[in-house]
C-alpha cells in the first residue's frame, strides 16, 4: 500500500515563474527557511541531475531532502525522487511530481508526493507541506 500526499493550489503567477522558483536553489533556501530556521540548497536542473536542500532550526536539528530529477519539462512539470533524512539519520524515499497549469492568468500548482512508507509518515508530512506551499507562494509574490 502506498501513502501519498496530493495538494492543489491556485497561485497568482505564471507557470514559468512558478516552475523556476520551485527548482531554483536560492529561492528554495528562502522558502525552506520560512519558519525562522536556516536552509542551504543545490540544484542541477536536468534529467539525471541531483538536488538537495538542508533545512532546520539550527546545526543540531537539520533535515535533508535530496534526490534526482527524472522529468524536467519547463514550465509544465518536474518529477524527482526525494530521500527525506531526519537529524538522527533515519530516512525514506518518495517520488514527487509537481505540475504547473495556466488557469485564467494564474497557475494551478499540483503536488503529488507519492510512496510514503507509512500512514504516520504521510500524515506528519501532510501537515508540513501546506506551510511550505504558503512560503513558496510568498516567494513567488515577491518576485
Amino acid at each position: 500500500m502506498s501513502f501519498d500526499i496530493r495538494i492543489e493550489r491556485l497561485i497568482d503567477t505564471t507557470p514559468e515563474l512558478a516552475f523556476d522558483k520551485w527548482v531554483d536553489a536560492d529561492a528554495r533556501e528562502r522558502w525552506y527557511a520560512h519558519d525562522g530556521g536556516t536552509a542551504s540548497a543545490f540544484t542541477d536542473l536536468r534529467v539525471g541531475g541531483e538536488w538537495w536542500v538542508d533545512f532546520g532550526k539550527g546545526p543540531d536539528e537539520m533535515y535533508r531532502e535530496a534526490g534526482v530529477f527524472t522529468i524536467v519539462d519547463r514550465p509544465h512539470k518536474v518529477v524527482y525522487t526525494m530521500v527525506f533524512t531526519f537529524p538522527d539519520g533515519r530516512s525514506f524515499e518518495t517520488l514527487t511530481t509537481v505540475t504547473f497549469e495556466e488557469r485564467d492568468g494564474k497557475t494551478l500548482l499540483t503536488l503529488l508526493d507519492a510512496g510514503y512508507p507509512s500512514q504516520e509518515q504521510r500524515d506528519a508530512h501532510a501537515g508540513g507541506w501546506p506551510s511550505f506551499i504558503d512560503a513558496f507562494e510568498r516567494e513567488v509574490a515577491a518576485a
